[in-house]
């Protein structure tokens, strides 16, 4: 009989290969695709087969499929950009179920759109000349989705030329003042507003004409760079115009550049890596360090993981725990702000790969050592927390006390990515500390989370947070609320803001705590 007995690990099979053939099919039908699954067989002599189960939303599942016995499927019909979510369950010949399986999800890529050109350069050419004479006139855009482009241009007076090349050309029979404008289209249609004009003057025969090329309001005759329209005095005579002369001289009023020193050369590093950079540099006296600014990278969608300002670790910053996965590069780099707020430029990047420690072999989030056992019910619903999705629970490190992490009634948590527990000498904490990861449906939701204990929290004890920048513990009580028999505590944490460790609102929250006793 094998109804307790859930299925061992459970994932999207050939994901990098599946997500090929989806975008290939999406080309050609945006509305439907196809994901496959893949899990690993239960070995009771007994087992008669297996269901699939998905849904839109993280453990609710409004679909079953029974797929025989096979321990690989195609889930078909897939509407593009949804995301959907996936367990599976054994049943035995007496038709016995065993618990859903790990959940694992999926994001459908969305059919692509048509983006508009951006809007053209001001058009360049003559600012004056005779009447019936051709001034040539050139423009430049760019489009988003890579399509050719044709351009049309206003000559003034609602006179427009044809769909055409990015340089054309117009006379004019009367004298005057004309404004010429120009808008991109691409080759699906779409169209760009209209440039900034550019005034071109146009004189009779007899009337001198002021030649203005590049419509600065200085004549040529007078303009030192005619054909630059933010530069016509060069008052050192160096050739570099005094604007441009100006800036570099404010450039170097900041400070240099910083130097990333650890980790570099694509290192093997735990996942708690500490980045350090070299000394701050500046070539103005009297200005020291003030900040830096450090940002993390993943390597493969250079999704930004983490953007952290800090004010006390100026060289060197501790990645605050579940913020890198195991097994994954990353780039880093880092910024310098002066005590007057002038910030150097960004250093170059550095690659990194955090190395993979086994310690979860079952894939659930939970290093194996502190699994709590399979009949735990912390939030005592009658559900054992081993069958729910939305609820992860944890043995606390050095103890028999346990805590459940939980998502439900909470519609902006999608799902608890990780959760593990420190000891205090490891985190400083008078008691062990809890860390969890948790996915919202959008960047910059706020997630109400409730923490079950096994054991009621001591009266006058109070919720405090880490802060891996300053290195101490903070009260927290304020976005922490304890219930009546103190069981539980509800968290308020927002993506990006309070409570989250990694400083980016990119749709992920993680944060570390623990108990204070007064």
């Amino acid at each position: 009989m094998i109804a307790s007995k859930p299925i061992g690990r459970f994932s999207i099979l050939c994901f990098e290969i599946a997500v090929f053939v989806i975008i290939g099919a999406l080309a050609a039908d945006a509305l439907a695709a196809d994901v496959t699954l893949a899990w690993d067989p239960n070995t009771e002599s007994d087992l008669a087969g297996y269901r699939i189960h998905h849904g839109t939303a993280s453990g609710s599942y409004s679909v079953h499929i029974d797929v025989n016995k096979v321990t690989t499927y195609t889930v078909t019909g897939l509407t593009a950009g949804q995301t959907y979510y996936f367990a599976a369950t054994a049943y035995d010949a007496s038709g016995n179920e065993s618990g859903y399986s790990n959940s694992v999800s999926y994001a459908v890529p969305g059919a692509a759109v048509n983006g508009a050109p951006t809007t053209p350069a001001t058009p360049s050419g003559a600012a004056g000349a005779l009447v019936n004479t051709a001034v040539t006139f050139s423009t430049s855009a760019t489009d988003p989705n890579g399509d050719s482009l044709q351009y049309q241009y206003d000559w003034g007076g609602g006179v427009l030329s044809s769909w055409g090349a990015s340089s054309q050309s117009r006379s004019w029979a009367a004298a005057g003042q004309y404004a010429v404008k120009a808008k991109a289209r691409d080759s699906k249609g779409a169209e760009s507003g209209w440039s900034a004009a550019k005034t071109v003057t146009i004189s009779q025969s007899s009337t001198p004409v002021v030649v203005d090329t590049d419509g600065d309001g200085v004549p040529d005759s007078r303009d030192a760079f005619p054909n630059d329209p933010k530069e016509w005095a060069d008052a050192n005579g160096n050739h570099v115009g005094d604007n441009a002369d100006a800036a570099a001289a404010s450039t170097n009023q900041k400070p240099s550049a910083p130097t990333l020193a650890s980790p570099v050369d694509d290192a093997k590093v735990a996942s708690a890596v500490v980045l350090k950079t070299g000394a701050f540099r500046t070539p103005v006296a009297g200005t020291t360090h003030a900040k830096t600014r450090w940002q993390v990278f993943g390597d493969e969608d250079d999704a930004c993981v983490l953007d952290i300002l800090s004010p006390a670790a100026l060289t060197s910053l501790t990645v605050p725990r579940l913020v890198l996965d195991e097994g994954t590069t990353y780039f880093w780099r880092a910024q310098f702000i002066d005590s007057k707020g002038a910030a150097s430029a960004w250093s170059d990047y550095e690659y990194f790969s955090t190395v993979t420690t086994r310690a979860d072999r079952n894939a659930n989030g939970i290093p194996d050592a502190q699994e709590v056992s399979w009949k735990t019910d912390l939030d005592r619903d009658g559900v054992r927390d081993s069958r729910q999705t939305t609820i992860r629970s944890v043995e606390m490190a050095g103890t028999s006390a346990q805590v459940g992490v939980s998502i439900k009634g909470c519609p902006t948590a999608l799902a608890i990515e990780a959760v593990q527990s420190a000891s205090s000498y490891q985190s400083g904490s008078p008691s062990p500390s809890i860390s969890f990861k948790i996915a919202v449906a959008k960047p910059g939701d706020r997630a109400a989370v409730k923490l079950y204990l096994s054991e009621a929290a001591p009266s006058g004890s109070r919720w405090y947070r880490y802060d891996t920048v300053s290195g101490k513990w903070a009260d927290f009580s304020v976005y922490a609320k304890f219930a009546a028999d103190r069981r539980s505590v509800e968290l308020s944490l927002t993506d990006g803001g309070t409570g989250d460790a990694d400083g980016v609102a990119n749709g992920v929250i993680v944060t570390t705590g623990t108990l204070f006793s007064q």
